[in-house]
């Protein structure tokens, strides 16, 4: 029996893929045999960039970009990878909105965006997956969830139901894949991660009590093993990774 993570012959495709976790997540899969399709939201220069640094179609790797919250972009995003690569068998949902507003000044249309980036396209991509994977085929999906959904924080009250939702979501998913496609989410803690201009940088301050920052590698390590579509055991779990800020 080996442990060592085989993903020749499998490809993955990976939303919010261009920087941050997200990258670091399609650099291990691919390190690993797989194929990667990373996808990002409306940022060419960061999509460039990330296929670079993953070496390029000539590596295996593709790239777009698409509206996760979209059907007809997901179909697109799907198409786009099993033309290039092959049949998608690793899905890894990790798109996220994740603006700063309180209760009261959140609009109905900043409050659905976030729900439909999260959690509705996460919804899109799996349904898209379940459609096509071929009978004879086994598949993974792994969800990227947010700690604020189990640490609360104000001004995020669209982002904690989103990442709430992803859940749930993560539970049906393995449930109608049983034997076929399992689902599991993934929770990071407070990551150093460089986000987007207007949004402040994650500091130490924010973990407290002596805890480090932890790093895209850290989460990468625990994503890897659930994307094996092969290793069919653990599915519908919630796995957080947080240095023990948040203890279920």
């Amino acid at each position: 029996m080996s442990w060592n993570l085989e993903l020749g012959g499998h490809t993955a495709v990976i939303t919010g893929g261009t920087r941050n976790i997200g990258l670091t997540i399609a650099k291990g899969l691919q390190y690993h045999g797989a194929r990667v399709c990373i996808v990002g939201g409306n940022d060419q220069k960061a999509l460039n960039d990330a296929l670079a640094q993953l070496g390029g179609e000539s590596a295996g790797v593709t790239g777009l970009l698409a509206a996760v919250d979209d059907e007809h972009e997901v179909a697109r995003i799907f198409d786009h990878a099993e033309t290039r690569l092959g049949t998608v068998t690793i899905l890894i949902n990790g798109a996220a909105n994740r603006p700063h507003a309180s209760l009261t000044e959140i609009t109905r249309a900043q409050w659905q965006q976030v729900i439909d980036v999260v959690l509705t396209g996460a919804f899109l991509t799996a349904q898209q997956l379940f459609r096509r994977l071929p009978a004879d085929r086994q598949a993974a999906i792994v969800n990227l969830g947010g700690l604020s959904a189990h640490v609360p924080k104000v001004e995020r009250p669209h982002v904690i139901a989103a990442k709430a939702g992803l859940i749930g979501l993560t539970r049906a998913l393995a449930e109608e894949g049983i034997g076929r496609i399992r689902a599991n989410c993934v929770v990071p803690g407070t990551i150093q991660t460089v986000r987007k201009p207007g949004q402040s940088n994650p500091t130490a301050s924010e973990v407290g009590k002596g805890r480090p920052l932890g790093t895209s590698e850290d989460v990468a390590r625990a994503v890897l093993p659930l994307a094996d579509p092969y290793d069919n055991y653990v599915t519908g779990q919630t796995l957080h990774v947080n240095g023990g800020r948040y203890m279920p």
